[in-house]
């Protein structure tokens, strides 16, 4: 439905977006990850027509958009400050653009009722937008979106204002309202949580281009970068190399000090720096040596922070690196585990997890 093919941004000497290509299909939630500044605010108001770019193809539905105004395109878009008519009422506001396309009053209100059903505000219609909740008025911008019947609709942070219960919510209505509609939504956020959350593939920005794109699961579980591994949830880097390796396995050699099994097959060659990425989750704390000690490094417990579903655990390895470990309290409570501070302990691991990637 829409195809970015080499497109390119420029404010001068400042390359904002650098030659980004993608494909999003009809119907998909895609979700444009990335922190301030990364291009992707700058892809969306291309997409709109709010800005035009510098080199490269947008393509919706076959047509190029190059010279399409905004008003052209089969697109509407959600802004982060919901941007409503304050003196207007809430249907006039879902209503504004059909009446600038010159629609007759009995189209307009059954449309506008219609929008209205969708996000929830069926009877709010003759509300302020300052007599709304926060979440409400983020529902108001999403039916005049919506109103208009658009094939494609963009999203610029519009949870952002929204209070962390409130946001939560509004997600999973997000989801549920895509599904229902069918529009294809594209979705800019720094927040990696509700990315995760809402999309069906997620394309991580940095520095204007895209680093990695896939479904959430597969960012998550298999960064290709350290920037992805980093800026998705948290990670532990082992440094090191690859001593050998076979079709299905490879031993690493972490800091030139311990050798590990991972049970996967790599394409870097022997003798290449490597890190080594390990989520807290994945790590657990052991009192007594596993059988497998080629994944297993003791360390010192040197901090536990209680974070009502988990426990995150710092502890300190011999060479004075620092490792977080993620455990679940109920599931440490069943089986009694628990551990001091300044008490030394085993980090294990299975030899299937965690990612390899090039240093």
């Amino acid at each position: 439905m829409l195809e970015l093919r080499n497109v390119t941004r420029k404010y001068g000497a400042v390359v904002a977006v650098n030659n980004v290509s993608l494909t999003v299909p009809k119907g998909e939630f895609f979700c444009l990850l990335g922190s301030s500044g990364c291009g992707k605010t700058t892809i969306l108001r291309m997409i709109a027509g709010f800005e035009q770019r510098t080199s490269g193809q947008i393509i919706l539905n076959g047509r190029d958009m190059a010279d399409e105004p905004a008003y052209r395109r089969d697109v509407n878009t959600v802004f982060q400050n919901y941007a409503l008519f304050p003196h207007m009422t809430v249907s006039d506001n879902v209503g504004y653009g059909l009446r600038i396309r010159k629609c007759t009053r009995p189209e307009i209100d059954r449309r506008v009722g219609e929008a209205l059903a969708q996000v929830g505000l069926t009877g709010f219609g003759v509300r302020r937008p300052d007599q709304l909740s926060g979440g409400q008025q983020q529902r108001v911008a999403l039916a005049r979106a919506l109103v208009n019947r658009p094939s494609l609709l963009l999203l610029d942070e519009p949870l952002s204002a929204l209070d962390k219960k409130i946001a939560e919510q509004t997600r999973l209505e997000l989801v549920e309202l895509q599904r229902r509609v069918g529009i294809t939504f594209i979705y800019v956020t720094h927040n990696q949580t509700e990315a995760l959350a809402l999309a069906d593939r997620v394309a991580v920005m940095h520095n204007g281009v895209i680093e990695q794109c896939g479904t959430p699961s597969d960012i998550y579980e298999h960064p290709r970068s350290r920037f992805v591994a980093d800026f998705i949830g948290s990670m532990n880097f082992f440094e090191g190399q690859v001593v050998s390796r076979t079709e299905r396995s490879c031993r690493l050699r972490l800091w030139e000090t311990w050798d590990v099994e991972v049970h996967k097959p790599v394409t870097i060659a022997a003798g290449e720096r490597i890190l080594y990425c390990l989520r807290p989750e994945q790590l657990k704390l052991s009192l007594l040596p596993p059988s497998d000690q080629a994944n297993s490094i003791s360390a010192i417990l040197r901090s536990k922070v209680y974070e009502g579903e988990t426990t995150r655990y710092i502890l300190e390895l011999a060479n004075g690196r620092k490792i977080s470990v993620s455990q679940n309290n109920y599931i440490a409570r069943l089986w009694h585990d628990f551990y001091d501070v300044n008490e030394e302990y085993l980090l294990v691991w299975n030899c299937s997890s965690g990612e390899i990637i090039r240093a």
